[in-house]
């Protein structure tokens, strides 16, 4: 059985110098003509890999210490073949399979041929309810691991279809990147309208008005942006905005106001102006169905700005922007900061299990459609286990 172990890939890949050179002179051969043909797709789900890049990101995730990942990945380093390339196959998409059926690869193994033409050193294609197969390509870089995906025909509308950016850049950052846990920043494919994702004359639209003028694609740009801040103390809740940018200012405060005048005619709350340096808002300080929750939002100059609470609105209006990818959608996860988040929350609480380490710092991706596919590039940025 092969022993699996969580040492850094950067110390693996003395080779990929001599396998892009390879793969170099394979491209050349083809555009000459001498290449070979285009191989299909087996159906349903599989995987193929070179055994000791999908051993050393096991070990990664088992680091996971106390989550089903860290279970999972357990279970298949346990099944690992004592062999250099590895794979399975589920012709009928039984994800069990691609565990349970791990095998040696021979070179002329179809599974093998595609990693092969991928140049990459796991790939895999996994069926999904939501649209076609998901396919992904994973190349183990001295500090960092890079995933391509690519998702055939996803959703154009409801709400995945908020998920699923188009091709046109999503532009600059709206919300501060100082102590920010979590951020997207998207513009969809089709578009903003979430009134018609609230059925009319259902309990939501009743209670909330959701359907008001201020959720139409007229008044919005079509893009969104979300992030989430590390909590200030210890035990509390973390600061989150939401940015919705708009066409026309006038158009997007006026329908705004009359969002929150169908609120107070709905709920006992009562709009309180706000003002900050970049520009005038309101909030309702006594909707308090939620911790910490006493929504606010400003008008700036290009978007509207929804806070949780007015500290979470000074948070994402008053830091520095960080630059961005040209890109029609982005997301950036600061694992370490989580991290330090997670170890506040179990101090502060007592808590009995530990909090997650994880074996990487920082997710980041970005993507856009291309025909009628999703294309996805993600970076997990390695680190060190951090004791603290």
């Amino acid at each position: 059985m092969r022993r699996w172990e969580a040492r850094p890939l950067r110390e693996r890949y003395g080779w990929r110098c001599a396998r892009r050179a390879a793969a170099v002179a394979t491209a050349a051969a083809a555009l000459a003509g001498c290449g070979p043909r285009e191989q299909e797709e087996p159906p349903g789900a599989w995987w193929a890999g070179r055994a000791e890049v999908a051993s050393a990101l096991l070990g990664q995730l088992a680091q996971l210490e106390g989550t089903p990942l860290a279970r999972v990945a357990h279970e298949i380093a346990g099944r690992l073949p004592d062999c250099d390339r590895i794979g399975a196959h589920a012709p009928e998409g039984d994800l069990a399979r691609l565990v349970e059926g791990v095998r040696c690869l021979e070179p002329a193994d179809p599974l093998e041929q595609l990693r092969a033409r991928e140049d990459a050193d796991l790939v895999f294609a996994l069926p999904n309810e939501w649209g076609g197969p998901v396919r992904g390509a994973l190349h183990g870089e001295p500090d960092h691991l890079a995933l391509d995906l690519r998702w055939q025909d996803p959703p154009r509308d409801g709400a995945l279809g908020l998920l699923v950016p188009g091709r046109e850049p999503v532009g600059p950052d709206r919300l501060a990147a100082t102590g920010r846990l979590i951020h997207v920043r998207l513009r969809p494919r089709g578009g903003i309208d979430l009134a018609s994702l609230i059925p009319a004359g259902s309990q939501a639209d009743r209670l909330f008005q959701l359907r008001s003028g201020l959720f139409a694609s007229t008044v919005l740009d079509g893009t969104w942006e979300i992030a989430a801040y590390l909590p200030e103390t210890a035990g509390g809740a973390p600061g989150v905005a939401l940015a919705l940018g708009f066409r026309v200012k006038s158009a997007a405060v006026a329908a705004t106001e009359g969002f929150l005048a169908d609120l107070e005619r709905t709920w006992p709350v009562r709009r309180s102006p706000l003002t900050l340096p970049s520009g005038d808002g309101a909030c309702l300080l006594d909707l308090n169905v939620l911790p910490e929750l006493a929504p606010c939002y400003v008008a700036t100059r290009d978007a509207l700005v929804l806070g949780w609470n007015r500290t979470s609105l000074e948070r994402a209006l008053g830091g520095a922007l960080a630059a961005a990818p040209e890109a029609a959608g982005r997301l950036d996860v600061d694992l370490a900061l989580i991290g330090r988040a997670d170890t506040l929350l179990a101090r502060h609480f007592s808590a009995s299990e530990m909090p997650v380490h994880w074996p990487w710092t920082r997710l980041l991706a970005a993507g856009s459609v291309r025909g009628d596919d999703l294309e996805l590039h993600l970076t997990l940025v390695e680190g060190t286990r951090d004791a603290s």
